[in-house]
């Protein structure tokens, strides 16, 4: 799929919509293989907020770009189906560069490994061993894209509360990012950085035994051959 699709409606974040509409994969060409033979192996994962906790009572964890609780036209197109069929909210996160995993309900804990890179959302309570990933990985379920190198993780029913979400938007354009984040964080969800400067795509995976979603960067921008 491409990206200029995904992120259709989008224009500069000054004027409401996403501030980077550049139709480019998001700089994951940077990573050719999930794991490179050159990066360096680090003895555990980099999880930033050990406290830091998602709580998912629906069952339905959304993963998507930190700004899109703040886009205007995000947040219109959703005041149109907050009362319809919740299905209608995947295809609205979807179409913003986003996934909604369906997980056991639950509180779930991530593991961050800038090496790997990548991301594990798992049960609180289940430690995931990083060398078997690669084969729990198998099920994609769709990739994220992130531009303002934060992803934000969220029960789907956060998305029904139109408050939180005025609250959110208006923290975002005063530059109260952090604030943002911190909001997420005390109903439940989560933050993570991602591993681009420029941004990343990331694959989502999901093994349903144990209930572990895996992200990392799996894409790679295709290199024009040489002229001449």
């Amino acid at each position: 799929m491409r990206r200029d699709k995904v992120f259709r409606g989008r224009s500069n974040r000054g004027s409401g919509g996403h501030r980077n509409n550049s139709g480019r994969g998001g700089g994951s060409g940077r990573y050719n293989n999930r794991r490179s033979s050159r990066a360096p192996r680090h003895a555990s994962f980099d999880s930033g907020n050990q406290r830091e906790r998602i709580a998912v009572e629906s069952g339905h964890l959304v993963m998507i770009d930190q700004f899109m609780f703040a886009n205007p036209q995000f947040l219109e197109k959703l005041s149109k189906i907050v009362d319809e069929d919740p299905t209608m909210k995947d295809d609205l996160v979807k179409d913003y560069g986003g996934v909604v995993v369906q997980v056991e309900p639950g509180t779930y804990r991530i593991e961050r490994d800038p090496y790997a890179p990548s991301i594990v959302v798992h049960p609180e309570g289940y430690k995931p061993n990083v060398k078997d990933l690669p084969d729990k990985g198998s099920n994609n379920q769709g990739h994220v894209y992130i531009d303002t190198r934060c992803l934000a993780m969220v029960d789907r029913e956060l998305l029904d509360d139109t408050i939180l979400l005025e609250k959110y938007q208006q923290l975002w354009f005063s530059g109260q990012d952090k604030a943002c984040r911190d909001l997420l964080r005390d109903n439940g969800g989560a933050v993570r950085y991602g591993f681009g400067r420029l941004g990343d795509e990331l694959g989502v995976y999901l093994s349903e035994d144990d209930g572990i979603v895996c992200l990392w960067p799996d894409v790679s921008e295709e290199v024009p051959a040489e002229v001449g």
